[in-house]
């Protein structure tokens, strides 16, 4: 095995090549461009044979998505390595030290995932981050909506009356500007105008992402959607964590922070909340669990046989995160996706 640990960042890559002993065979330096990932492509397989070649990216889904994707279109091993713990960093850093133990560890089979597939996935992605930007600054804008109501003059603002930022989002939409009012006035109910058109603008955005969500996720898997609880912004945030890179359910516990830790004391024998893990995975699934607990029977006799057995309502929650994600593994594995 010929190990190649890639630093990456914004402008450039550092490679180092070890041999299977651990001896260094070069380094490079390479620019993050289309020649720069061809240069270290070429230099890496004048090294030997390059079906021994394994490449160790840190960073393969940010700085290097690019060299990981060029790479993998080559046809070569590509795995991602986790990037240095703070404890691990005291003999000192730098790009040649990272790329060092980045192949260090591509050798000892070590810290070292598969990496992301993209294709439709990185839509899905892309989509993602876009809702969940328009729905954060949605919510900014109608908190300003509901501060700006609270301080404006009292004529105005039992005009508008009271509510909750969609409820004055509405009401002020629905209304037209008077004439030969204050100042104040004219300029507070102007600004609220403006505020709630576009909070209604950002509300249209964020439905038309979740749409394309569902699109995509039907072109995936025509049924998904139909499980109890699953919804296009859930099953999508499964969906781009490409459960089947993992090599079993419990590795993708561990990734989505369902994987219970150990926190027992003597004669106690407990687990707590694992707050590790991909937050967004964690966060569909524990939207599903939520929704499930709600309607469906089945899921509430499970949450009630785990509280008579002794555990708390958080510890039931964990036990029934831990079962979905055990499930969803199952069912996600095998969906085909483009790359």
């Amino acid at each position: 095995m010929i190990a190649v640990g890639v630093d990456t960042h914004k402008e450039l890559h550092y490679a180092v090549a070890l041999d299977h002993l651990g001896q260094m065979l070069a380094e490079l330096t390479v620019p993050t461009s289309a020649a720069g990932y061809a240069q270290l492509h070429q230099w890496a397989e004048q090294l030997g044979d390059p079906r021994e070649l394994v490449f160790g990216i840190e960073g393969a889904g940010s700085w290097g998505a690019g060299l990981c994707q060029h790479l993998q279109q080559a046809g070569h091993s590509v795995v991602e390595v986790e990037r240095p713990r703070r404890q691990d960093r005291r003999r000192g850093k730098s790009d040649r030290i990272d790329a060092l133990a980045a192949a260090k560890c591509v050798l000892a089979d070590e810290k070292v995932s598969t990496p992301r597939r993209r294709g439709i996935l990185t839509a899905i992605r892309s989509l993602l981050i876009a809702r969940r930007s328009a729905v954060a600054e949605r919510t900014r804008v109608l908190n300003q909506l509901q501060a700006l109501n609270a301080t404006a003059p009292i004529v105005l603002r039992e005009r508008i009356g009271q509510g909750t930022g969609k409820q004055l989002e509405r009401r002020i939409l629905s209304m037209r500007a008077r004439a030969g009012v204050s100042i104040d006035e004219r300029v507070a109910f102007a600004v609220m105008r403006d505020l709630a058109a576009h909070s209604r603008s950002l509300g249209a955005d964020a439905k038309r992402y979740q749409r394309e969500l569902a699109d995509l996720v039907r072109s995936l898997d025509r049924t998904l959607l139909d499980e109890p609880g699953i919804g296009p912004v859930s099953a999508a945030k499964l969906l781009a964590c490409d459960p089947s890179r993992f090599k079993n359910e419990a590795a993708f516990a561990r990734c989505n922070g369902t994987a219970p830790i150990p926190a027992s004391s003597g004669k106690t024998v407990r687990y707590r909340l694992n707050r590790g893990g991909d937050r967004q995975v964690n966060n569909a699934i524990h939207t599903i669990a939520i929704i499930r607990a709600k309607h469906q029977p089945e899921t509430r006799a499970y949450l009630e046989r785990r509280i008579s057995q002794g555990k708390t309502k958080r510890e039931a929650l964990r036990s029934l995160k831990r079962h979905i994600s055990r499930d969803l593994y199952q069912r996600l594995a095998d969906v085909p996706l483009t790359s």
